[in-house]
């Protein structure tokens, strides 16, 4: 009976031994994978730039900052990131999870975004400067409209429970604080159509179809009578996955990205970078990881469009990524439209104003965009 306990004991330890060992020849490699692989500067899965070697001073170590940023550094450059995420949301919806890497996984597998918190001094600040940019150009048509996210549109698709903000109450009380400006809110205008795919499933942006009848309700806002109705639909792609599938590790489904042509025979051709093209869609963009590209190329700091429209107005847009599907169906309707990207755009609006000849004048965000932005007054300042 003793030696078979003594056995016993002593097979314990060499499994003990054997799985310490193994678990430290596991950590030992994937020490040495990530001392050998090259840090990627980009993250096609993720649709983001990584983290990179922070560089030490003397002031980031005293206040902390310098291992944060080494933490971020090395979470963003682990060896196979992409397929651990895929891994830790399966684990998670195992256990009951409705949320992952910052998104909810909601009904017909869609995923959204939840809406930001408002950035209560950026805020304030850009509206402070659209207030002061209106006063000074009394006589532009200026426009604005921000449109609300997936999840207070889409809401019945969310988790229970889910704690979101109330988008339709923040969006109030941005139209409330403007003078001078003409705000369309076309909140009511998606939810009317909320059974329809105005909002990717797989992507933080609304469809171009979410963009038309949006479009539909802004157009009289905007002085443009009788809008056509008549387009050209084609879908370009039916393998679309977003940032969203990217951040949650969720490839459950896949988005048709369409694109509207108005019928009719304008011509047009767009400029960026001194570059001039026949097509606002890059199609090369659909053998990308981010096909929503197929919209503008992406996001550029100036973009300049010339119709064909004869009418004897040139719209300048302040925007963010949910106006690339939404130029589509401006493009009648203006001589010249200029989109300036304050993310990217460091010059200022009174020059490209009096230069241009603008006449008309859109503030277009999404609310996530508009709440977190600290920019925009920046490209206002006289």
């Amino acid at each position: 009976m003793e030696q078979q306990k003594k056995r016993a004991r002593r097979f314990v330890m060499e499994q003990g031994a054997f799985l310490a060992i193994f678990l430290l020849l596991c950590l030992f490699a994937f020490v040495i994978a990530n001392a050998l692989a090259r840090d990627r500067e980009y993250s096609s899965a993720e649709n983001r730039k990584l983290a990179q070697v922070p560089k030490f001073s003397l002031s980031a170590l005293l206040d902390g900052s310098y291992f944060t940023t080494w933490e971020d550094y090395l979470a963003d450059q682990f060896v196979g990131r992409d397929t651990w995420i895929t891994i830790d949301l399966q684990a998670s919806r195992l256990l009951g999870a409705k949320e992952a890497g910052g998104v909810y996984l909601c009904a017909d597998d869609s995923l959204m975004e939840a809406p930001a918190a408002p950035d209560e001094a950026g805020v304030n600040r850009n509206l402070d400067a659209i207030n002061g940019f209106a006063a000074r150009h009394e006589d532009l048509r200026i426009s604005m409209t921000v449109v609300p996210n997936a999840a207070c549109v889409l809401a019945e698709k969310l988790p229970d429970n889910a704690p979101v903000r109330d988008q339709r109450q923040d969006i109030k009380d941005i139209a409330a604080r403007l003078q001078g400006v003409d705000f369309l809110d076309v909140t009511d205008a998606l939810a009317q159509h909320k059974d329809e795919t105005i909002y990717y499933r797989t992507d933080h942006h609304w469809t171009s179809l979410g963009a038309y009848y949006a479009f539909s309700d802004m157009a009289a806002g905007l002085g443009i009578e009788q809008p056509t109705a008549e387009y050209d639909i084609y879908p370009v792609t039916d393998s679309f996955e977003g940032t969203l599938a990217s951040k949650s590790g969720c490839h459950a489904v896949t988005d048709v990205i369409e694109v509207y042509v108005p019928k009719g025979d304008l011509q047009y051709y767009m400029t960026v970078d001194g570059e001039r093209t026949a097509t606002m869609y890059d199609r090369e963009k659909l053998d990308e990881k981010d096909q929503y590209a197929v919209f503008l190329g992406g996001n550029d700091a100036r973009v300049d469009i010339t119709t064909t429209a004869e009418t004897g107005k040139t719209l300048l847009i302040f925007k963010d990524s949910y106006a690339n599907c939404f130029l589509q169906f401006l493009l009648p309707y203006y001589d010249r439209i200029i989109l300036l990207d304050a993310r990217y755009y460091y010059g200022d609006a009174d020059s490209v104003i009096s230069r241009e000849g603008v006449t008309d004048v859109l503030f277009l965000y999404n609310a996530n965009t508009f709440l977190t932005d600290r920019v925009l007054a920046d490209v206002l300042a006289p």
